[in-house]
């Protein structure tokens, strides 16, 4: 029971995430699966910013910084250069503004902020920069993501035996609507686990000085050594040095220099810093610091990613090179950007079987209905007319469907509907009243009066016509005329070849007869009075009719069976033969046997002792499913089955839905192997 309440609560967790932290995770994840692949494509979109002809004599850096300076007025921050390549030198000004002027030519080729172009903007959305602590926002989120949406959804997917790894890791198509929405999430889910896990973890030391800080604690060196030096000591009007003299020092004392940004003095500091990507470097963060006097040009300090960088922040750098894909190559960035493509497919899958499951939910019940009317129709037989409190159109329903209504607080009861189904200002029922019942009919007749409200669920129907049939022959007994009556309606309607027989003990106990007599239908109807001359001669009835003949009959089980038994000794395939049962026959549950249930959604297996019913285990841990009859009659706990083999004990499915093997009623079914795995 723990382990079970654990892992309620973690789904309980993984799901309200989701719907919250995990809306900025697919924001993050789709903008970062889109900036993975930066490096490869940012050059090719901004070809006429970044790339230009190669000279013998390019323009000096200096040169290039006037000229920028004169098409963008203000204030220069910084130099970027890629030495080998022929590509415009890039002048940054201190509102992130660059200015890319070709060095052959001295020609603009554009103004683009940091910000701007398509991955610019991506990098502005990733890291939230148009909100104040936008940097702590995004890690906040990667962190829920961590623990409660990977990890968390890990453990809830932790096949039980190294057998069961396979078919956790496998998508399987032959799964049925929500069935197969949750296995996508699953597999997807296991499959990407691994880099979600990666991105969510590298990004927490950078977005928090805690996280760093405990970095820094564990390898037990500093996060963070790139201290500027102190400024050096020269005459106020000491002339500096020009940058293309202070580059060639540099590329000096820093060989093979693949990138460099070139940071300009600020203010009286004449100390002019290059932050240097070398050739040969682990990945791109892995960049060496030189800081040149400039006025002399002497280093004041050098700090090669190799020698000069803390064990600490080398670590730190580490995590943004795989937070960001700038390291292990192309195959690496291929499968991180799926990773992250992968969480809005994780999205759509958790969400999607949540909402419809809720709205499924909703569409059982909800709909208010006041008694209009309530008539006696016939010897404990009374009619109860129902139309929406405030005269609203009500749901349309088909021939054969029933309604669920709530009579009192956990007391649901069944009711097929009796009125024409082109009718939608009403509901018709009409309950027998069974002093030895469960006591639904009881209250019904005595407690239940005009203008009373009650709460019922749309219409279902598990005793449909089949339209185009050659012949129906309708066979009702006592109570069972409410659904065959609605048949009776639909068929005249629309000039159906049909006859309705109605057998009753008496005449008085026969409901509707004047409604029957006074129909157009009436001269279609037989009635069969089993005190007067006896009960129906079923094969007789059976024996006379066309080929193509489709059947329905519902009363009583002994109707019921001797109609089904007779056609199908006559030949009559399954398809043509239709019933509805009110109740269910007596089962003989001696040979029971224990089984296991696996919800699939948490992953939960449930122990169903054999003296217990499906409901009865799911309930006594906390899931429960929705129930009225309780002998797989009426359909409202008809759940869906994932895998495993169902013994069916219902009155309601039909040979080819059992056939199915898809669906079955936990009140009364059990398995016919070890293990049912259920749509919950």
């Amino acid at each position: 029971m723990q382990q079970s309440a654990f892992r309620k609560n973690l789904l309980w967790l993984h799901t309200w995430v989701g719907f919250t932290a995990g809306l900025a995770m697919l924001f993050l994840a789709v903008t970062g699966g889109v900036l993975v692949m930066r490096p490869h494509f940012e050059d090719l979109l901004n070809r006429d910013l970044v790339t230009a002809a190669t000279c013998a004599a390019p323009l000096p850096i200096d040169r290039a910084m006037a000229i920028a300076q004169a098409a963008h007025p203000g204030n220069l921050d910084s130099v970027e250069l890629t030495p080998g390549k022929p590509s415009s030198i890039a002048v940054k000004f201190d509102n992130k503004d660059y200015v890319y002027v070709d060095p052959c030519s001295g020609r603009v080729n554009g103004v683009q902020n940091q910000y701007g172009g398509f991955y610019g903007a991506f990098d502005y959305l990733h890291r939230f920069r148009w909100i104040d602590n936008g940097k702590q926002i995004a890690g906040v989120m990667n962190a829920l993501v961590l623990v409660f949406l990977v990890l968390g959804g890990v453990i809830l997917w932790w096949p039980k035996s190294r057998a069961a790894v396979k078919g956790a890791l496998t998508f399987n198509t032959r799964l049925p609507g929500i069935a197969r929405t949750l296995n996508l999430h699953r597999v997807i889910g296991a499959w990407a686990a691994a880099f979600l896990l990666a991105m969510s973890f590298t990004a927490l030391p950078l977005s928090f000085d805690w996280a760093r800080a405990a970095l820094s604690f564990v390898v037990q060196s500093p996060v963070d050594n790139r201290e500027a030096p102190p400024p050096p000591a020269h005459p106020e009007k000491g002339k500096r040095l020009t940058i293309d003299q202070l580059w060639t020092r540099a590329k000096a004392d820093a060989p093979g220099i693949q990138w460099v940004a070139i940071h300009l003095p600020k203010g009286r500091n004449p100390a002019v810093e290059f932050e240097i990507l070398q050739r040969g470097m682990p990945h791109r963060e892995a960049k060496s610091y030189l800081y040149l006097d400039g006025v002399t040009g002497r280093v004041l300090k050098f700090s090669p990613y190799r020698t000069g960088t803390s064990l600490g922040r080398k670590v730190y750098l580490y995590f943004l090179a795989v937070h960001s894909g700038l390291i292990f190559g192309i195959p690496y960035q291929l499968l991180l950007m799926l990773a992250c493509f992968s969480v809005p497919v994780q999205a759509y899958s958790g969400f999607s079987p949540y909402i419809r499951k809720q709205l499924r939910k909703g569409a059982k019940g909800g709909l208010p209905l006041k008694v209009v009317a309530k008539t006696v129709e016939a010897d404990s037989i009374t009619s109860f007319e129902l139309a929406h409190p405030r005269g609203k159109v009500l749901p349309a329903f088909s021939a054969g469907s029933h309604i669920d209504l709530t009579i009192a607080p956990g007391l649901t009861r069944q009711y097929s509907l009796c009125n024409d189904p082109k009718e939608t200002h009403r509901y018709l029922v009409a309950v027998l009243r069974e002093d030895e019942g469960r006591g639904g009919s009881v209250r019904m007749h005595e407690e239940v009066e005009e203008g009373d409200v009650l709460q019922a669920g749309g219409p279902r129907n598990h005793f449909p016509l089949a339209h185009g049939a050659e012949k129906t022959l309708l066979i009702a007994g006592g109570i069972g005329i409410t659904p065959i009556l609605c048949m009776a309606e639909r068929l005249a309607n629309i000039g159906a070849d049909f006859a309705l027989h109605y057998c009753v003990r008496s005449l008085d106990q026969a409901a509707f007869a004047d409604r029957i007599r006074g129909s157009s239908f009436a001269g279609r109807t037989h009635f069969h009075v089993s005190a007067e001359r006896g009960r129906l001669n079923v094969t007789s009835l059976l024996r006379q009719q066309p080929p193509g003949t489709h059947v329905y009959v519902c009363g009583p089980n002994r109707l019921i069976d001797d109609v089904v038994e007779t056609a199908r000794a006559l030949g009559w395939d399954e398809g043509r033969i239709h019933r509805e049962y009110f109740a269910a026959a007596h089962r003989d549950t001696a040979n029971d046997k224990p089984f296991a249930l696996k919800i699939a959604s948490s992953g939960l297996v449930i122990e169903v002792p054999k003296d217990r019913s499906v409901v009865e285990a799911l309930a006594a841990h906390g899931i429960d499913i929705p129930t009225s009859c309780g002998d797989g009659v009426c359909g409202t706990c008809l759940t869906r089955v994932l895998e495993g083999e169902v013994e069916h004990r219902d009155m309601l499915l039909s040979p080819e839905e059992r056939a199915k093997n898809d669906q079955f009623t936990p009140c009364c079914s059990r398995s016919a192997g070890q293990l049912l795995v259920l749509d919950l």
